[in-house]
């Protein structure tokens, strides 16, 4: 009799424990399937800062339209990083019209709060009356700030080729 509850006791225990496996997989699944959406909303949401931010600092008519556009989608490091000389905003009154066409934009995330893009595009830039356009290639580093989402942390310069259309 002591061996049949012993028995007994041990199925259940043994069902006991394939139930409560069963909810830690199907928890599991559930997790995974988030942590995929997640990752993608964020990709999806770097990608759309990324482009943003470019089509903001590279299509523009005067100097002061450009940085006032772009200032809400950097942190302040990125920000300073825009400068020409690096220390200070241009003060030209000068009217110099640039436009993007043919954005192609290449991402490597680092973590879930840093992405970086290699982007080519053609820029085009009217100073003058006369027209050049050029495929140039810019780096952007983008952070993920509590609150406030994916800002521009660094522009980087990586290279340009010249042609006249």
């Amino acid at each position: 009799m002591i061996g049949f509850i012993t028995a007994v006791v041990v199925i259940l225990y043994v069902a006991s424990l394939r139930i409560q496996l069963q909810e830690v997989r199907a928890n599991q699944d559930h997790y995974e399937k988030e942590i995929k959406s997640l990752s993608s909303i964020q990709n999806t949401d770097a990608l759309k800062i990324n482009k943003e931010f470019l089509e903001h600092f590279f299509t523009y008519q005067t100097i002061a339209e450009r940085y006032q556009n772009i200032q809400p989608l950097m942190t302040d490091q990125g920000y300073k990083a825009t400068y020409p000389s690096g220390t200070e905003l241009p003060s030209s009154d000068q009217s110099v019209k640039s436009s993007i066409a043919g954005l192609k934009s290449f991402e490597y995330q680092d973590s879930q709060t840093e992405a970086e893009f290699f982007n080519e595009f053609k820029l085009s830039t009217e100073f003058n009356d006369v027209t050049n356009t050029e495929t140039v290639i810019v780096k952007t580093n983008l952070i993920y700030v509590k609150k406030q989402g994916w800002k521009i942390n660094n522009v980087e310069f990586i290279g340009q080729l010249t042609g006249r259309e």
